[in-house]
């Protein structure tokens, strides 16, 4: 018995160990068997240490780099890469919360075992009219460049997106990804160019995050930074600079918005397009307007004349670190604009909101349009604006506030209207007056990122006398349109602000109605937008014929031919105008450093009041110096311009010779002797204006060409002789005023009728205290100052705000220093016989210019 159950006993153990033996065999086959299936998915990320989000599509961010799942089914779709800045180690280069980045438009493609991404061309072809068999040339003309290439690393288990290394894209910098805004504070208002060199050894990736509809990468990327002043003096080299990038790559609308035609009669912000109409017309461009996508919610309400809410509304979010002082007015500001929608039926189309406290909340989404406060030195508000380039959608459109912006308010406002009210008269403003400015500001700001452009004509509509009445003022405001470059009513007079005239803007214009309805009625009755041309032509033409809803295009910084357009200007009439604005500036003059005593121990705030008050009033005779070779632009009529008649043009130029003798006004020697301040304003600034009369020499050869020479240049240097020498013709005793303007006078003399200097330059040169810029000198300044404009809005300028501005360009003049020569022949003569019975100083004087005559004649 014992036997058998030990045999039993026997037999189970074996058949155990058979059993583990087997069972261990089959787990090692099995194991061999799942190693030898492992996908290169699998490879990528089992086991490895990543940070995974999901959201338009899967990323990964592993050892340093970040892995997209690219989605097939995003193959050939329509994406943008722009850029945020979240925080910099130099503010100057750009805003933190700043959308600076450039939108550039991608389709990614898949070519063997590359995912390659193709930029698009901005201005690729579009086949309007060639018919079916020209789209593939079209479209095989204008194939999107391979910008980056990724190797294909592994496709998903369900085969439905490509692993790839997207590290490239997102860790990189170029011209067209360069995270910083053109206009910033270093670029001190585009006189200094920035350029940005990459380090990659100081980058790196920081994090990811996503939604359905972006990817965001967090990088921290290291640059050197050059400063070149006017693009030829190095101001600075190699600078560190660190910024902390958010490289948002994003779904462009999948239903497009449809388009609306831009028109160079109204200041709307423009997009240029291209197109192929028929084969006789060949390539040509047209412009679409850059526009928020504002739909009625009840189409069947709104035609029949109701007012409705819109499908998606514009929404702002306003900075939580903003002093609280500032946020209602920044709302008022934004939600002014609400007037010119409810115009055309359309409700709460502009609201703000405060950054919501919910954790999910990302102000550098960029699908949340923000208003940020900036701690910058820089005075002037910014604003980016981010649009789908194959329509004109805004996508996003963000106001940055620098913390300066407040000390210029208060400056403009005690400059402008201290000599009329009383109340501005103490050290800061009142939160009240404080926020009449930020108000009418941010109006502003707010309409450029609504597409709205600068329309600088706006300010010269309303009669003078008109801006006195408080009536008018009230129902008007100080100017036709907020996006005139204006700041308070200088024009009122004490008793018409005891009235209650205005002096802040507070409203919209009648002119910003017209744009608003432009860009935003909606037109149902057509499919297609060019069958909207007729009806917005229409309005265009009921706009051109309602009172003060002039618009003219921004001119070129040297290009001021039409005297209707000056930015700062004010009234219908620039010199009566400035009569009232010297009564204001007089008693400003006389009082200021007893109104500003308290608090200024040191002077140093009255001595910056001084100078504010003498700098500003310079800048009143840039309207009425428009006038000398004036052009009108005309859009509807033949011709097309209109040049100033030689008799308002002659009256303009012996108002500011009479000028530039009554200024001594401006120095209050009392006050000077106490500021310490050695120039007399008055002789800085008829230096200046003298010298503004005489720059316009070329436009004035450029309007007699134009008008078959009824003002000549000879005729208009003549003018200016006889009124410098008209004492000296007269033997009269000689200010000292006369004998400025005589040795100024006579240095343009001498160095225009120079047989070798340049045709039509009559300005004095950089020995005797002036610039002289001859002809291509002002186009190197021209092209300086366009970019200054131009980098105001932070998208490249293949985009253009409003068309092209009026360009400057030359007089084609013949030879004309013989005339000067002439000129300067006769100057002597005169002189010889005047040095004869003149006496002391004034003789002095004489001798003095006859040695610079003999000098200049014996050089030719």
């Amino acid at each position: 018995m014992k036997e058998i159950i030990y045999a039993i006993f026997l037999s189970f153990f074996l058949c155990g160990l058979c059993g583990n033996a087997e069972a261990k065999k089959k787990k090692e086959v099995k194991k061999a068997i799942k190693r030898e299936v492992q996908t290169p998915y699998d490879k990528l990320f089992k086991g490895k240490k990543a940070f995974t989000v999901n959201g338009l599509m899967k990323m990964h961010l592993m050892a340093g780099k970040v892995y997209a799942e690219f989605p097939i089914e995003l193959l050939n779709r329509d994406l943008a890469l722009t850029s945020s800045i979240e925080d910099i180690s130099d503010n100057g280069e750009g805003v933190v919360g700043q959308f600076a980045g450039r939108v550039n438009q991608f389709r990614f493609t898949l070519q063997d075992s590359m995912l390659q991404a193709r930029l698009v061309r901005r201005y690729g072809v579009k086949n309007t009219g060639m018919g079916k068999n020209a789209d593939q040339i079209i479209e095989r003309s204008n194939t999107p460049g391979i910008f980056q290439s990724y190797k294909i690393l592994a496709y998903t288990p369900d085969k439905k997106a490509v692993v790839v290394d997207m590290t490239e894209l997102f860790l990189e910098s170029s011209r067209l990804t360069n995270p910083f805004p053109s206009y910033a504070g270093n670029s001190l208002y585009g006189f200094v160019q920035r350029i940005h060199k990459f380090q990659s050894q100081r980058s790196e990736l920081l994090g990811i995050c996503g939604n359905d509809n972006s990817m965001s990468v967090r990088c921290n990327l290291g640059f050197n930074v050059d400063r070149l002043v006017l693009g030829s003096f190095m101001q600075a080299k190699d600078v560190p600079v660190s910024v902390t990038v958010n490289k948002i790559l994003m779904l462009l609308p999948e239903d497009p918005m449809r388009p609306r035609l831009a028109d160079s009669r109204i200041g709307v912000n423009a997009i240029i397009q291209t197109e192929l109409p028929d084969v006789c017309q060949g390539i040509k461009t047209y412009y679409i307007t850059k526009r928020w996508r504002i739909e009625p919610v009840d189409e069947i309400r709104y035609k029949q004349g109701e007012m409705v809410d819109v499908k998606k509304p514009i929404v702002f979010y306003i900075d939580t670190l903003m002093p609280d002082s500032w946020i209602k007015y920044v709302k008022a500001g934004a939600e002014a604009w609400n007037a010119a929608f409810e115009k055309i039926g359309l409700r709460n189309v502009v609201r703000t909101e405060l950054f919501p406290k919910d954790s999910s909340f990302d102000a550098g989404d960029i699908h949340n349009s923000v208003i940020r406060y900036a701690p910058s030195w820089m005075y002037y508000p910014q604003y980016s604006m981010h649009t789908d380039p194959r329509t004109g959608e805004i996508l996003n459109a963000s106001v940055y506030l620098p913390a300066n912006v407040a000390s210029y308010f208060y400056t403009s406002r005690t400059e402008e209207t201290m000599a009329v009210d009383p109340s501005v008269r103490k050290a800061r403003l009142s939160e009240e007056q404080f926020g009449e400015m930020f108000k009418a500001k941010m109006m502003q700001a707010i309409g450029r990122c609504l597409g709205l452009t600068d329309n600088y004509a706006a300010s010269s509509v309303y009669p003078v006398d008109s801006l006195r009445s408080a009536s008018f003022t009230r129902k008007y405001g100080v100017v036709a349109s907020v996006m005139d470059d204006f700041t308070c009513n200088k024009i009122a007079q004490p008793e018409d602000v005891k009235k209650g005239v205005v002096l802040v803007q507070q409203n919209l214009g009648p002119y910003d109605y017209e744009v608003i309805k432009y860009l935003y009625k909606p037109i149902m009755e057509v499919k297609h937008f060019r069958e909207e041309k007729a009806v917005l032509g229409q309005w265009i033409k009921e706009m051109q014929d309602k009172p003060y809803c002039l618009y003219m295009q921004t001119p070129d910084n040297w290009a001021k031919f039409d005297p209707r357009v000056s930015r700062k200007d004010l009234g219908d009439d620039p010199v009566k105008a400035r009569e009232y604005i010297i009564r204001n500036l007089k008693i400003a003059i006389n009082n200021f450093f007893e109104w500003y005593k308290e608090d200024d121990m040191d002077l140093s705030a009255r001595r910056l009041c001084y100078m504010e008050l003498t700098e500003g009033f310079k800048g009143e005779f840039v309207p009425i110096v428009a006038y000398l070779g004036g052009i009108e632009l005309y859009d509807e009529q033949m011709p097309s311009y209109k040049v100033v008649p030689k008799e308002t043009q002659r009256r303009m130029l012996i108002y500011l010779l009479n000028s530039c003798k009554d200024l001594d006004w401006l120095d209050n020697k009392d006050v000077l002797r106490q500021l310490q301040i050695m120039d007399l304003p008055s002789t800085k600034i008829r230096e200046s204006l003298f010298g503004e009369i005489m720059s316009r020499l070329h436009y004035v050869s450029i309007a007699a060409q134009k008008s078959g020479g009824e003002y000549t240049p000879e005729e208009f240097v003549l003018d200016i002789y006889n009124h410098i020498w008209k004492n000296t013709m007269q033997n009269k005793p000689l200010t000292k005023h006369d004998m400025d303007m005589e040795q100024i006078f006579l240095a343009s003399i001498i160095a225009t009728s120079c047989v070798d200097a340049p045709v039509t330059v009559f300005s004095p040169n950089m020995e005797n205290g002036f610039r002289s810029l001859n002809p291509e000198e002002l186009k190197l300044v021209n092209r300086i100052q366009q970019g200054i404009r131009q980098s105001m809005n932070y998208e490249l300028r293949d985009e253009v705000a409003g068309y092209n501005s009026i360009p400057y360009f030359e007089a084609s003049n013949g030879p004309i220093a013989h005339v000067y020569l002439d000129l300067l022949l006769k100057t002597r003569d005169m002189i010889q016989r005047a040095v004869i019975s003149s006496t002391g100083e004034t003789k002095l004087h004489y001798e003095f210019m006859l040695y610079r005559i003999k000098k200049a004649l014996e050089k030719k």
